[in-house]
């Protein structure tokens, strides 16, 4: 009988499998305690060493920036204690004021911390005070209506009320966010923009003139009655009056309301105060004869502010004055024609005009603060 030729690999290999396990199996063991056993200071030399036997993919890339990593592993190692708030800063049923950390990186922190915090526990990074111009102008903003809550907060103000922008609570016009910008208090109703920083020009520079012209005298019982020639066409071409009576004007169309005729005569808001008779003896143009001229004039006065005028005879463009309108775009807009010497009142202010002039194709407007006795000129 024949004998079967054994094989030990093919009969063992189970075992052989298991046997290489288990030497693999202790070959790890022993290098995880091996490796143990370094110090931070060896592992991290050996990481060193390793990295520096490579050679890097990407020559060009920046080193990488530990800094803040560093600030968290300090902050970690060294955590700050919360003090227990004292009677005047609050208890334990009322914390004490935080404010939020004013790092412009919002990312690295934006953490609340102690109201008086000098430098923040967190990141490290020193809070600016609260009258300084990072806390003012600049930081955090936490309802996004374009004020700091740090100068919301100095003004009692609410930083996390976006409403509050458009507020105006001292009454003086000016809304919260333009007493921001304009760098004052939104609570004093003396302290707001300048009311002329909102005035500007709405026309040129014009003279104003007489809307008629002295034409003659005739002599009369008591006196004389003065003839004048009236410019505007929808009344009729001349008028008349006496020293103490106002000029009026007559319609060309009278006016009728329901069928009944409506009184159709104008007052022009001049008044005659005098007529002044006067001649003088000149050259005949051409000639040498003499003859007589009238240059009688007459005085004028404004009925709505008694300023006197005086118009000769014959002159048919008297000039009264320059006036420019104004434009203020505060309080729903008002427009304003004045002259020199003119006043108009802004919101609870009042101005008067000192000045108005023209240099080259532009005018402008010199106006006193009657208050502050400050000028300003518009342009």
């Amino acid at each position: 009988m024949a004998v079967s030729k054994k094989n030990f690999f093919k009969d063992h290999y189970d075992w052989l499998v298991a046997l290489a396990g288990l030497v693999l199996l202790v070959g790890v063991v022993f290098l995880f305690i091996t490796s143990d056993n370094l110090t931070e200071d060896a592992a991290r030399s050996a990481c060193e060493i390793e990295l520096k036997q490579r050679t890097p993919a990407h020559k060009n890339v920046p080193s990488a920036d530990f800094t803040v990593l560093d600030k968290v592993r300090n902050a970690m190692a060294k955590p700050s204690l919360l003090q227990v708030p004292s009677d005047k800063e609050g208890n334990f049923l009322a914390s004490e004021c935080r404010v939020y950390c004013k790092n412009p990186d919002v990312a690295a922190c934006h953490k609340p911390i102690p109201f008086k915090s000098k430098e923040c526990p967190y990141c490290g990074f020193v809070q600016p005070s609260e009258d300084s111009a990072e806390a003012v102008r600049g930081g955090i903003d936490a309802d996004n209506d374009g004020m700091p809550d740090a100068w919301e907060l100095k003004f009692g103000l609410n930083p996390n009320d976006p409403a509050d922008a458009k507020a105006d609570p001292d009454g003086d016009t000016f809304t919260n966010l333009e007493e921001f910008q304009a760098k004052t208090d939104p609570k004093d109703p003396e302290s707001h923009p300048d009311f002329l920083d909102f005035l500007t020009l709405a026309s040129e520079l014009r003279t104003d003139k007489l809307p008629f012209w002295f034409k003659m005298a005739n002599p009369i019982r008591n006196g004389y009655r003065l003839t004048f020639a009236v410019t505007a066409k929808e009344y009729h071409g001349t008028t008349s009056a006496v020293e103490g009576e106002e000029i009026e004007f007559q319609l060309v169309k009278a006016k009728y309301v329901k069928g009944r005729r409506q009184d159709d005569k104008v007052k022009s808001g001049w008044r005659v105060l005098k007529y002044n008779k006067k001649e003088k003896r000149v050259v005949k143009p051409g000639t040498e004869q003499k003859v007589t001229v009238d240059v009688s004039t007459v005085d004028l006065e404004r009925v709505s502010d008694k300023r006197v005028l005086s118009a000769q005879v014959g002159a048919k463009a008297v000039a009264v004055e320059e006036q420019i309108d104004l434009q203020w775009s505060r309080a729903g807009g008002k427009k304003f024609t004045v002259t020199t010497g003119s006043e108009i009142t802004l919101a609870n202010r009042k101005y008067k005009v000192k000045a108005l002039a023209k240099e080259g194709n532009a005018s402008k407007v010199t106006i006193v603060d009657l208050e502050k006795k400050t000028e300003k000129i518009i342009q």
